[in-house]
């Protein structure tokens, strides 16, 4: 009988082998980089798994026979397998391509996942380090650089501020790795001016109203992805040495600049060092008169400290510790001199500009994080502690009473926790969820370099957990969805306002704690089942305390005292972004586009009341456009080109009017012409920008222009960059900024209708660079 009983078990344990096997794997991507989160199915069965944070993945028990085995998953191709089942587990480790779809560029901050443009249901832009690489040999202005780029973005300014800067027509939130720079709290407009060109990876913008990272993102997010060490050298390294200056008259505009990189890879430790620094000339307009000093680019001395170092403790957990300091300062010798709005611009005369100098003395970032790939199951964490502290010092002006420089301080500390956890819910339904928390301290104030306490100190916290959810539903559909809840608490201490402009000051405020919460959401479905048209629609949300300071500063003395919990307008901005867009691929073709309405119930404006600019805060809706098109016409030559277009309006007593050019800028068109006659030898590019005529408004009863209301006049710029390549490690590089020498003024200083902002666009500049790789 114990025979009997043995051989019946021994005959079905192996027919229950014969009946059940295991597929399992592994999957990297082109850089042998596990891919996480994709989807392994066998066509005609229940039978799939997903792939662990190390790429691996097993389907049980399957029966013996021959499959079809489909790997997929969000911004990559998928693939398709034979597999032939007999009596034995099989092992299949294979590779997997990014998809093709969009521009195929992987994107950090959109979900605070990697994934890729054309797997996201918004607008994104990302500006490769190719790009960067070549435009910045025309200027290093990353404010020019970003307006070039991105449609929907205002064009810079010419100055060291991206004052009149929007993005669709609001504000937007500056970061570095993620690290808040903006100041939303006292908004300075120099947050652009933060880092230097030469340590940026690519930049990442996402365009529309998102809470993801908090504060201030009412128009979207412009993030600096700083350089990563590179993998395959102990050491190697760039230097570049350049000068540039005028070439309508190059008298005392010439100016200098030397960066140099190193980075590598030792054992488990990676590593980027860099360091840069710049002196700029005077910079002259179309005639070969000096740009007035005020807010100039000229005469900087500008410096960037960078250092990255990384640590794989094993192949699941990482330390990266970051630091960046950024100082420029301007050392004017000029003064601005005469000027008058609609006829004349100021310029700058020899002289000595009084009170302190203006610039941004330091801004200091850091961050470490932490990273493993798999604290439990299916899950991985990602927690980075970051710090800010911020100073900026602007221009001397009588505006105070008895002159004086404001300045802005901000401190910010933060840490957030990001968990991502795989879901495999069923073969038409798998996904993934990114879920934590950001605590944030962001101290603010502006006070007079001599004491005087011109707006409060503002110390905020901000508690904010989220969740993001996004789905892949029946293969082709991609679903997102998100909600995070703004807790904050903000503390102003008992102050007294000072004299400025027609404000007569000495109102005894009394300070107090102003406490926000709020429920943001964002919502959005692509298609991406075809790579010719993979269209998407979204919804999403923003949180913003806009500009508290400006409105605190004006504080009013009424019946029973003056309070920041009763007289004062400290309500929070709201703002909903609707989108509908699409991106295409189709051969050597590509093309996105995107229409978007934002709407908000107070809005961001400025009005002229009694020679103060004062925040008005109505209703407002904006609406517009973007296209962008490229198409590669021969291995050697490529075309790309953009149009955006944005408007809007808002509430008042006397019914809807157009919001100021301040806020909405003119249409914008950009061309851009790369090709390469002698491949590996010589590389030219062209790139034209064009912004159009906004002429919404009339003189007010007196004959003059309301503030923001000024006509624009459209203007014409080209630009040129060229390359010759000695070999392969060293490059002689010639920019020329505003090739033909257009005569304009920049859209701020035509719109603004304020003397000290009317001043002209500079000539033609030219920037020439040797640069050596090793």
């Amino acid at each position: 009988m114990k025979k009997i009983v043995s051989f019946s078990l021994a005959l079905l344990l192996a027919t229950l082998q014969l009946a059940a096997q295991n597929i399992s794997g592994k999957i990297q991507d082109s850089t042998n980089n596990a891919v996480p989160g994709l989807r392994i199915y066998l066509a005609g069965t229940q039978k799939h798994a997903i792939t662990n944070t190390d790429g691996s993945f097993t389907i049980r028990d399957v029966k013996p026979g021959s499959y079809k085995l489909i790997a997929t998953g969000i911004g990559y191709t998928t693939i398709e397998k034979e597999v032939v089942l007999n009596n034995d587990n099989i092992t299949l480790n294979f590779q997997i391509d990014n998809a093709k779809v969009g521009l195929g560029e992987v994107v950090v901050t959109a979900g605070r996942n990697k994934e890729t443009i054309g797997t996201v249901p918004s607008s994104i832009t990302v500006i490769t380090a190719k790009q960067l690489q070549e435009q910045s040999a025309i200027t290093t202005d990353i404010n020019q650089l970003l307006g070039l780029n991105v449609p929907g973005l205002t064009l810079g300014t010419n100055t060291a501020t991206k004052k009149g800067e929007t993005l669709r027509g609001r504000s937007m939130l500056i970061m570095i790795d993620g690290i808040p720079q903006s100041t939303p709290l006292r908004n300075g407009d120099k947050d652009m001016r933060s880092i230097d060109v030469s340590v940026i990876e690519r930049v990442e913008v996402i365009k529309g109203a998102t809470a993801i990272y908090g504060n201030g993102a009412d128009g979207g997010i412009i993030n600096f992805i700083t350089k990563k060490a590179a993998s395959d050298k102990k050491i190697s390294g760039t230097t570049d040495v350049s000068t540039a200056g005028s070439l309508t008259s190059a008298a005392n505009s010439m100016g200098g600049r030397v960066s140099q990189t190193l980075t590598g890879t030792l054992h488990k430790f990676d590593y980027v060092v860099s360091g840069t620094y710049e002196q700029t000339g005077v910079y002259k307009d179309a005639k070969g008169e000096v740009i007035a000093p005020f807010q100039s680019l000229a005469q900087n001395e500008n410096i960037n400290a960078f250092a990255k170092v990384g640590y794989n403790i094993n192949d699941n957990n990482r330390i990266e510790v970051m630091y960046n300091y950024y100082r420029t300062m301007q050392n004017s010798t000029y003064i601005n001199s005469g000027g008058k709005f609609g006829e004349s611009p100021i310029i700058g005369v020899l002289g000595t500009l009084p009170g302190a100098k203006q610039g941004t003395p330091y801004n200091h970032n850091a961050y470490l994080t932490y990273t493993n790939k798999h604290i439990f199951r299916n899950t991985s964490l990602d927690v980075n502690i970051y710090y800010q502290d911020f100073y900026t010092v602007f221009e001397y002006s009588d505006f105070y009473q008895g002159g004086g420089n404001s300045a802005i301080t901000s401190r910010k500390k933060g840490i957030r926790a990001n968990f991502n956890t795989l879901l495999n819910i069923s073969p038409n339904l798998n996904g993934d969820i990114t879920y934590g928390v950001d605590v944030l301290n962001d101290v603010t104030e502006q006070p007079l370099v001599d004491g005087r306490r011109f707006v409060p100190k503002m110390d905020m916290k901000n508690y904010a957990p989220y969740a993001q959810l996004k789905a892949y539903i029946f293969k082709d559909f991609l679903l997102k969805a998100g909600v995070r809840y703004e807790n904050v608490s903000l503390d102003i201490p008992d102050f007294t306002t000072i004299k400025f402009g027609n404000y007569a000051g000495g109102v005894n405020v009394k300070g107090g704690n102003l406490p926000y919460d709020a429920l943001t959401y964002n919502a959005g479905l692509r298609y991406t089942r075809f790579d010719y048209f993979n269209p998407f629609i979204s919804f999403s949300q923003s949180f913003s305390l806009y500009d508290l300071g400006r409105t605190l500063r004006l504080a009013k003395d009424v019946p029973g005292g003056a309070s920041v919990n009763g007289s004062i307008q400290t309500d929070a901005i709201i703002t909903n972004n609707y989108e509908a867009g699409f991106n295409s691929n189709i051969g050597k073709f590509n093309a996105s586009g995107a229409y978007f309405i934002s709407t908000s119930n107070l809005g961001s404006s400025l009005v002229d009341i009694n020679g103060v600019a004062t925040p008005e805060r109505a209703p407002e809706r904006i609406k517009g456009f973007e296209f962008t098109a490229g198409y590669q016409f021969l291995p050697n030559l490529t075309v790309n080109a953009s149009y955006s277009h944005v408007e809007g309006k808002k509430e008042t007593a006397t019914g809807k009017v157009y919001l100021p050019g301040s806020r909405i800028t003119p249409d914008k068109a950009t061309v851009n012409v790369n090709y390469s006659p002698v491949r590996e030898k010589l590389d030219l590019g062209v790139y034209y920008i064009y912004s159009g005529t906004r002429q919404r408004f009339s003189p007010n009863a007196k004959g003059d222009w309301d503030l923001g209301t000024g006509p624009v006049s459209s203007f014409n710029l080209v630009n040129l960059y060229t390359a010759f390549h000695f070999n392969k490690a060293t490059t002689l590089r010639l920019g020329v900024d505003n090739l033909l020498n257009a005569d304009y003024y920049p859209v701020l200083a035509q719109s603004r209708v304020v003397t000290d902002s009317y001043i002209k666009g500079a000539g033609a500049r030219f920037n020439l660079g040797l640069n050596y790789r090793f």
